[in-house]
């Protein structure tokens, strides 16, 4: 997955920023979760992902990222 959205021009840590320190976060549909983060250039990222159980509880599996112009 991070070589898909490094393809589609999302920053990497643009989208571990949104999970570890987001500006909202949002219960989603079977237990994933939406989060944005307001970046510093004006724009906003949004991040949908689950904890991945079944692995280190810091690891995170991303179902998508997007840039949006606010939160």
């Amino acid at each position: 997955m991070q070589d898909m959205i490094q393809f589609r021009g999302i920053s990497v840590e643009h989208v571990r920023m949104a999970i570890r320190e987001p500006d909202w976060t949002k219960p989603v549909f079977e237990g994933k979760i939406k989060v944005c983060k307001q970046l510093q250039d004006g724009r906003a990222i949004r991040v949908i992902y689950y904890k991945d159980g079944f692995r280190d509880t810091r690891d995170f599996m991303v179902v998508t990222a997007y840039y949006t112009d606010k939160c």
